[in-house]
């Protein structure tokens, strides 16, 4: 588990919603993004198209918030239900 048994807890009871806003979109999401936005300044810009063009560009940033929403809630998702499972196993090795 990425947390201690208190602070899953305390993440748990404050629900779903707000663990996939703020673990997945914005802790993991983010960081994401803002890599996979560096790596399009070099792989995906149009011949002859500057950074700055690049980056002022409506379907850069609508790929940046897609790429950051996306693969913040699979993962946020996927790192809850982990969560989730290693609670319930430390929570029947209590009992």
């Amino acid at each position: 588990m990425n947390f201690s048994a208190e602070i899953w807890a305390e993440k748990r009871k404050l629900g779903l919603v707000r663990y996939l806003l703020i673990d997945g979109i914005l802790f993991t999401g983010g960081p994401f993004a803002v890599v996979m936005q560096i790596v399009g300044i070099f792989l995906l810009r149009d011949e002859g198209q500057t950074i700055g063009q690049y980056m002022t560009s409506s379907r850069t940033w609508l790929t940046f918030l897609l790429h950051g929403t996306l693969f913040g809630l699979i993962v946020g998702y996927l790192k809850w239900r982990r969560n989730e499972i290693e609670f319930s196993k430390a929570g029947a090795s209590d009992s």
